[in-house]
């Protein structure tokens, strides 16, 4: 997550939806009281290459930070951290949260179930059927809902942009001030080219995810 005070804009970060790609770009944007969640050391690297700022005030104040990494949403030392949920953000900003812009970004539940599962097995003579990885429960780590909704499952954040169409999504925010982002695809090449997700889901996964992900299709209306 970001939170971008000179823009007024909060970035909430969900799962499988090119969010290392966008919170790279934003960071960019980040000055030095903006708040920078941590990433994974290889993303981090990526972060450096493309001029974004390292995270940063993102623990509790006064905490000094020793030189290994923390582990993300331990109570006590990180105030705050990477797929953090809204309803949690909006607690700590308070009544910064009801002034800024505040977004977040989604995708079909079988296109993340399915980046997912290549990102998971990412050697194709160890991946397992696409069953195995339903069976497991490992298909609902996706689930973004509860990360852009409050307790009563009702969305708080004022934008929910589409994976599919982020540049028109975007156009609501540049509208709202902010400038306009060039993305890199910082894990797209996780996915083997041209493998869409009804070439991948069986019958039984595509049930399966049309149970768990039942609020994401029925808020955003994806259809197979």
């Amino acid at each position: 997550m970001i939170v971008l005070h000179g823009y007024r804009l909060v970035y909430v970060r969900t799962r499988k939806t090119a969010s290392t790609s966008l919170e790279i770009a934003l960071s960019r944007l980040a000055g030095p009281d903006d708040i920078v969640t941590a990433l994974s050391p290889r993303d981090e690297a990526l972060r450096r290459e493309a001029g974004g700022r390292p995270p940063q005030n993102h623990f509790h104040p006064g905490l000094v930070p020793g030189p290994g990494p923390v582990a993300q949403g331990i109570a006590g030392r990180v105030r705050f951290h990477n797929h953090m949920p809204a309803r949690h953000i909006r607690a700590e900003l308070g009544d910064q949260w009801d002034r800024y812009v505040t977004f977040t970004v989604e995708r079909s539940p079988y296109d993340k179930v399915t980046s997912l599962y290549f990102h998971q097995y990412r050697d194709p003579s160890d991946r397992p059927p696409i069953d195995y990885f339903i069976e497991t429960g490992e298909f609902a780590d996706a689930l973004n809902w509860p990360l852009y909704t409050d307790t009563g499952s009702r969305v708080i954040v004022d934008h929910v942009l589409r994976d599919e169409a982020l540049d028109d999504g975007f156009d609501q925010l540049v509208a709202a001030g902010l400038p306009d982002l060039d993305l890199p695809r910082a894990k797209a090449h996780f996915r083997p080219p041209h493998s869409h997700y009804r070439d991948v889901l069986t019958s039984a996964a595509r049930r399966a995810i049309e149970a768990v992900y039942a609020p994401e299709f029925e808020m955003h209306g994806y259809t197979w």
